[in-house]
C-alpha cells in the first residue's frame, strides 16, 4: 500500500506537473508515465539475481525505498524536463526492486492451498495504494501544488520505516543464482509466458488510462484535476475492494474462467470509453474496476503457482518487467495514435481510436491465450488433486 501510494499521486496532475511546467508536447507528457518503467526494465536482471540471493529481502526493500524517496526529491528540483525524466528513470528501477522483493516474500508466506487469496490480499493492498494516490492526488495539488513530489518522497520514507519496524522475513535459504539463470527462467518455465502476457496487456491498458484517458478528460471534457482524480478513484477503489474476493474465487474454481472472462469484458468496456458522456463515465469506471479485479488476482496467483520456489524473486521480477513493458507501451502507443490521427479525426476522435486499440488488444490477448491456459490447467490438475485448488 505504502509503496504504491506515492507513485500514483502524480497521475491526476500529469498535465500540470509535466506539460504545463516544462511546456512539454503530448508525446513527452505521455513519456513521463513510461520512462520510470524503462529504468525498471533495464535494472530487472540485476533485481532478479539480488532478490533471490539475499536471505533478508526486507533489507533490500528498505534500501530501495530510501533511494526512491531521494529520486522523488530530485524530480521536484529538476530545472529541465531531461533531468526530471532521468531522475524518474532511476526512481523506476529502485521501485521495481522493492516491489519484486515484497511480492516474492508474499509468495514465500503463502500456503499451497491459499495462494489465490494470499496474492489477492497482496493485490488488494497494491490497488488500495494505487487508488489512494490517484484519489487524493488532485486534492493535494489544490492545497500544495508546488510540493507534490516532496510529499511522495516523504511517504516513501515512511514506507521504508514501516518495513524496518514491522515486516518480518519468511524462512528461506539464499540461492546463488547467476545472472544467466535469471535470464533463462522463461526458457525453462515456458508456462510463465501466460501470466506475463496478461500482466503486459493489463498494464498496457492501465498505461493508456493514466495518460491518454486522463488527458482526454482534461482536453475534451475540460475536467479539473480534482474531477479527474475522483473519476480515476471510481475505477481503482472497486478494483482494490474486489481483488481479495477474486483471489478466493481462484482458490475455488481456478484461474482460467475469471481471467479470460474478465479480460474480454474489460477490453470491450475499455474500447467504448470515448463514446460515453461525462455523466455516464462514473458507472463505466465502476464496471471497469470490477472486471479488472477479476483479472488481476488470477494473474498473480498463476505466476506464483508456476514459479520455482528457489527462483521466486526472479519470476516476479520477470512478471513486473512484463507489466512494465506494457505500462511503457500504453502511454507511448496512446500518444502516438492521438498524434497520428488528430489531424484527420480531431482531438476527440483520436482519443476514441486510442481507447479502441487498447480495448481490442485486451480482448485479443484473452482469445489467443485461452487454449494454452486451459491446457496448462488440465495438466496441473492431472498431476495432483491439490493443484486444482490453485492452478
Amino acid at each position: 500500500f505504502l509503496i504504491m501510494l506515492p507513485v500514483t499521486l502524480v497521475v491526476p496532475v500529469l498535465k500540470e506537473l509535466v506539460a504545463d511546467r516544462f511546456a512539454a508536447s503530448s508525446f513527452w507528457t505521455h513519456s513521463f508515465m513510461s520512462i520510470n518503467l524503462i529504468g525498471a526494465i533495464a535494472a530487472a536482471p540485476v533485481i532478479a539475481v539480488l532478490s533471490d540471493r539475499t536471505i533478508a529481502r526486507s533489507r533490500l526493500v528498505i534500501v530501495a525505498l530510501l533511494l526512491e524517496s531521494l529520486f522523488f526529491w530530485l524530480m521536484s528540483l529538476a530545472p529541465s524536463l531531461g533531468l526530471m525524466l532521468a531522475a524518474r528513470a532511476c526512481e523506476g528501477a529502485v521501485h521495481m526492486l522493492a516491489l519484486s522483493c515484497l511480492m516474492a516474500m508474499a509468495g514465500d508466506f503463502a500456503p499451497p492451498d491459499q495462494r489465490g487469496r494470499t496474492m489477492g490480499a497482496l493485490g488488494a493492498c497494491m490497488m488500495f495504494g494505487t487508488a489512494g494516490g490517484s484519489g487524493i492526488g488532485g486534492l493535494l495539488w489544490r492545497s500544495w501544488p508546488d510540493h507534490m513530489l516532496q510529499i511522495a518522497a516523504m511517504i516513501t520514507i515512511g514506507a521504508a520505516l514501516f518495513v524496518a519496524l514491522m515486516v518480518s522475513n519468511p524462512r528461506r535459504q539464499a540461492v546463488r543464482n547467476r545472472l544467466v539463470d535469471a535470464l533463462a527462467l522463461l526458457k525453462t518455465k515456458r508456462a510463465l509466458s501466460i501470466p506475463y502476457a496478461y500482466t503486459f496487456i493489463d498494464r498496457f491498458c492501465i498505461g493508456v488510462v493514466i495518460s491518454s484517458f486522463i488527458l482526454y478528460l482534461g482536453s475534451v471534457h475540460h475536467m479539473d484535476p480534482e474531477a479527474r482524480s475522483r473519476l480515476l478513484a471510481m475505477f481503482l477503489v472497486p478494483f482494490a475492494v474486489l481483488v481479495y474476493p477474486a483471489g478466493r474465487l481462484v482458490d475455488r474454481i481456478g484461474s482460467t474462467i475469471p481471467l479470460v472472462a474478465g479480460s474480454i469484458g474489460f477490453g470491450l468496456v475499455f474500447a467504448s470509453y470515448g463514446f460515453f458522456s461525462p455523466n455516464a463515465l462514473p458507472v463505466v469506471m465502476l464496471i471497469s474496476g470490477l472486471l479488472s479485479a477479476l483479472m488481476f488476482a488470477p494473474t498473480l496467483s498463476l505466476c506464483l503457482e508456476i514459479s520455482p520456489s528457489k527462483q521466486r524473486g526472479a519470476a516476479f521480477a520477470g512478471f513486473n518487467v512484463a507489466g512494465s513493458l506494457g505500462f511503457v507501451c500504453g502511454p507511448l502507443v496512446g500518444g502516438a495514435v492521438c498524434h497520428l490521427l488528430e489531424s484527420s479525426l480531431g482531438v476527440e476522435g483520436a482519443y476514441k481510436a486510442a481507447f479502441i486499440v487498447a480495448g481490442l488488444a485486451e480482448v485479443s490477448c484473452a482469445v489467443l491465450t485461452a487454449p494454452y491456459l486451459i491446457a496448462w490447467g488440465k495438466r496441473e490438475c492431472f498431476k495432483s488433486p491439490a493443484a486444482s485448488l490453485s492452478a
